[in-house]
Order: C-alpha cells, then structure tokens, then sequence
C-alpha cells in the first residue's frame, strides 16, 4: 500500500533543503519619444528565492519600490510616478518559476506583477558566477498596454512603445 502523504512530505523535504539566495539589483527602463531617449534607473530591486540549480527551478519574490525610478530629470521622474500609480500601486514584483540554460546563455520565467497585472514575462539574459554568488543580467521588451498604464506624453508627443526593461542582479547564498 502507497502512503501518498510519504510522498509529498518526502517532495516537500527535499525542495524545502533547496539552496536560498538573497537577490539585490537594480532595473533599468529605456524609453524614448520623437524627439529624443532617456533612461531611468532604479536600484532598489531586492527579494529572495529558492533555486535549485541543476533542474533550474525557482521559487521566491523579488521587489521594486516604483518611487524610485531616476532618469535624471525631476519632472519626468514626477510623471513616470504619476503613470505608476505610486500611491495605489508602490511597488512591483516579479516571482521567478524557473531558469532555462539555452547555450551560453539563460532565460528567467516567472510573474511579474505591475499596475495590479500579473502576466508571464521571459527575461533573456547571461548568468555568470563570482564565487559561491552568481551575477545575472537580462531584458526585455514590454508595452504599456500590457499593464493597463497610460502612455505619457509630452505636449503632443507620446513616449514610444514598446519600452526596453534591464536588470541586474547579484544571486547571494544565505
């Protein structure tokens, strides 16, 4: 007779010893409109997870305060607040499934959560280690639309979609 509770508490065991990793980063937006491009950057992406390395699996929170974005510019920073929602919506999170080896390079899948959307998202990126830590840096493209946000405009200019989104992390053992 199988005992299907061995089992998952077996399962559970086994994926609960999964090595953790403290994630500290920080994202990178590329936006631009007919009469020029600009960047903002926002270093205060930080979370943990789980990954178990060989199969790629992972499991676990990585966060951005939407305050934070700095292109430079105060007024625009105003704006790109503004089109966040920052006071409904303050930060957005990204819960990574899984890490996909393709040659030399990788892909993160996993939810990331914006402006109260949840969808799948692919990070396409490299992954290196530095030690007993790893340096992850990937992007991707994205629209506004996607995440129910209002394109901003300038006079009557709008900012392009779509827009390009880096990151950059280091993957620390806890």
């Amino acid at each position: 007779m199988t005992r299907p509770w061995l089992l998952v508490a077996l399962v559970g065991l086994a994926y609960a010893q999964a090595p953790q990793f403290a994630v500290e980063g920080r994202v990178t937006y590329a936006a631009s409109y007919p009469l020029g491009r600009w960047e903002g950057t926002n270093s205060t992406a930080s979370g943990q997870v789980r990954w178990e390395v060989e199969s790629g699996v992972l499991e676990g929170r990585i966060c951005v305060d939407l305050r934070a974005f700095d292109s430079g510019n105060p007024l625009r920073d105003a704006d790109s607040r503004g089109v966040f929602e920052v006071n409904k919506y303050p930060q957005s999170c990204f819960q990574p499934t899984r890490l996909l080896r393709q040659g030399e390079g990788v892909s993160v899948v996993g939810i990331l959560d914006l402006h109260g959307v949840r969808r799948e998202i692919r990070i396409v990126g490299s992954l290196s280690q530095e030690g007993a830590a790893y340096r992850f840096r990937g992007a991707f493209e994205t629209k506004f639309s996607e995440w129910n946000l209002e394109r901003p405009s300038l006079l009557f200019l709008r900012v392009d979609d779509p827009v390009q989104v880096r990151l950059e992390a280091r993957v620390e053992p806890r």
